[in-house]
């Protein structure tokens, strides 16, 4: 047996161990990953980064192109809080760039994008920083205030 013949002998055995999909290069199915939004008070201290002072109630995000959504709030009342539940945002591709935009009163106010692969994980919390109100986005083990399921 030459040594060509030899080599397409081990090329076509490879070939079809090889599923058919990534043969001609198509991905195997991706896998998905989560964001949860946690929520933020209703009435917040007034402190913020300038340019970030938003009304709690104004405040809405959207991922990639989805309709934006109000954040989950905090409400306080005879010195009880009432904490709303966060938001999980499901079924995002961990292979894509997503973008996040946090609104105020409609507007654009922070925007910025994030891959899964940035990460040890694919369960992401998104929250408002409490001191300048500016968008953070943490793996969801590192972040309690994060409360999906």
């Amino acid at each position: 047996m030459s040594m060509l013949l030899a080599v397409r002998v081990v090329v076509a055995a490879v070939m079809a161990t090889v599923p058919p999909a990534l043969a001609f290069g198509q991905a195997a199915e991706s896998e998905t990953g989560s964001v949860c939004i946690a929520p933020v008070f209703e009435k917040p201290d007034g402190m913020s980064a300038p340019g970030l002072s938003c009304e709690s109630k104004k405040l809405s995000v959207s991922f990639d192109n989805q309709q934006a959504m109000p954040f989950p709030l905090i409400s306080e009342h005879d010195g009880k809080y009432q904490i709303g539940k966060s938001v999980k945002i499901d079924a995002l591709d961990t292979a894509t760039r997503h973008r996040v935009v946090v609104y105020c009163h409609g507007k654009p106010q922070q925007s910025f994008t994030f891959r899964f692969s940035d990460f040890k994980t694919s369960q992401l919390c998104l929250f408002l920083n409490d001191l300048y109100k500016t968008a953070q986005l943490w793996e969801a083990k590192e972040s309690p205030w994060c409360k999906c399921k």
